[in-house]
């Protein structure tokens, strides 16, 4: 989607040029197909916009059209059977199109950034839905085709849909479909939708509501970000799930996996979904118990909960991945156990809440801004197997005023850049291991605290 907002942007730097088309007939403009008996339905001006932009000078189609399934020129006859890609981007004018039944092919963006365009009926022997054919549309309501077996890119992204039904013949339903589709209330997905692409059903916060049907054998990352769903199955089928699949998405009290899964679980009824072959926990949600068997914390897996306020971690963790518990906002304790020994790249940013860090002496490593701008900390204590602190770690922690370190060997440590940034290091005081003051105190960055203090 970014990409085509990009394109979109340039576009609507340069003049718009008056494109060919074969002929004009009753206001539309066709293209001669190379069967010489067809023709191609395609714009008159090429109308493209940024985002926000002033209306176009160039009107193009508008108002209420029917596409005739047959047209006359010059004395020959000739099908409709194609409506070419971006035919009618960008006519802001627009407010209804009725499709014929000749119509077998509607090309990418043929209805997107139509913004009065409120009503749209689509030719039954449809097979796909192109990419961004209605983005940022006015489209409220639709049917789908029950030929149709793709759902294209961007589809149908910010536009003001209420509820969709996906027929029994799609299985794909690509990247951001239905991103940003802020008043969808309600998916009901067919029985043969195996692949959900990435964040294809992304920041629809009114979602409460979406069925994955026992088909699905792909979710894509990111494909419910900052969704509104309460309560969620993963099938059994189901093979794989994208990082950060339900980031952000804060109503989730129940999560679950069908029994019959070989690839995932909830054992325990934990209320998350666990990748069994290498226990990790891949989605948690607010009511998650972690079972003593999970060896990780993946990727993402609690990413912007804003519901958890504590969580037990069990000695069976070894790693805690990258933004693992990213933006955990309302997060006031995590107690790192003893078996831990990587903890990833901002695992716990943004975690405003929490007071007290202690790194065990299990960890080896400290991931970039693992505990970036976590303004409430007042102190950490950093174990003595730690070997590698990566940049910004602790950047940010206003409200530090104890760092202990247990690093016998400070000169082995390997330190990234600005691990401490924007500590005060006047106030906040530095207790190290009995007899090693002097070697922090020439040890780069470590040497910036001015209070060092052997215990």
């Amino acid at each position: 989607m970014k990409r085509y907002l990009f394109f979109l942007l340039i576009m609507a730097l340069v003049p718009q040029i008056a494109l060919a088309f074969d002929f004009k007939e009753g206001g539309l403009c066709y293209n001669i197909n190379e069967d010489r008996k067809t023709v191609t339905l395609t714009y008159e001006n090429l109308i493209l916009q940024a985002l926000d932009a002033p209306p176009p000078s160039e009107k193009g189609y508008e108002g209420n059209i029917v596409i005739p399934e047959k047209v006359k020129h010059n004395g020959k006859t000739y099908k409709v059977t194609a409506i070419g890609r971006e035919t009618f981007m960008g006519n802001r004018e627009l407010e209804s199109v009725i499709v014929p039944k000749s119509v077998k092919t509607i090309g990418n963006g043929a209805f997107a950034q139509c913004y009065s365009l409120k009503n749209v009926v689509l030719p039954p022997d449809l097979t796909e839905i192109g990419d961004y054919m209605f983005a940022e549309s006015n489209i409220r309501e639709i049917k789908i085709p029950e030929k149709v077996k793709r759902i294209g890119a961007s589809a149908f992204s910010n536009c003001p849909l209420k509820s969709i039904e996906i027929p029994n013949s799609v299985t794909t339903i690509e990247k951001s479909a239905f991103s940003a589709c802020r008043w969808l209330e309600k998916a009901t997905l067919g029985n043969s939708v195996k692949t959900i692409g990435d964040a294809a059903f992304s920041i629809c916060p009114s979602l409460k509501s979406i069925n994955l049907p026992a088909s699905l054998q792909e979710i894509g990352a990111q494909a419910f970000y900052e969704g509104g769903m309460e309560s969620v199955t993963i099938p059994a089928a189901t093979k794989s799930i994208g990082d950060g699949a339900f980031r952000y998405c804060n109503n989730i009290t129940t999560l679950q996996v069908e029994n019959g899964n070989k690839n995932y679980d909830s054992r325990t009824n934990c209320n998350a979904i666990i990748e069994t072959a290498t226990n990790t926990l891949v989605a948690g949600c607010n009511n998650t118990v972690i079972p003593n068997s999970v060896t990780k914390i993946g990727d993402e897996a609690f990413y912007g909960l804003k519901n958890i306020y504590n969580i037990d971690i069990p000695s069976s963790v070894t790693e805690v991945e990258d933004q693992a518990f990213f933006y955990c906002t309302n997060l006031r304790s995590i107690e790192l156990p003893n078996s831990v020994t990587r903890i990833g790249e901002r695992s716990f940013c943004g975690c405003d809440s929490l007071e007290t860090v202690v790194i065990p002496n299990s960890v080896k490593f400290i991931g970039y801004g693992a505990f970036l701008h976590d303004d409430h900390i007042k102190s950490v204590t950093i174990g003595s197997g730690v070997t590698t602190i990566s940049e910004w770690a602790f950047k940010g922690l206003d409200s530090i005023t104890s760092l202990t370190s247990n690093i016998e060997d400070v000169s082995s440590v390997k330190m990234g850049k600005a691990v401490f940034d924007e500590i005060d290091k006047k106030s906040c005081t530095l207790y190290v291991p009995s007899g090693t003051a002097d070697s922090y105190k020439a040890a780069p960055q470590w040497k910036d605290f001015t209070k060092i203090i052997e215990r």
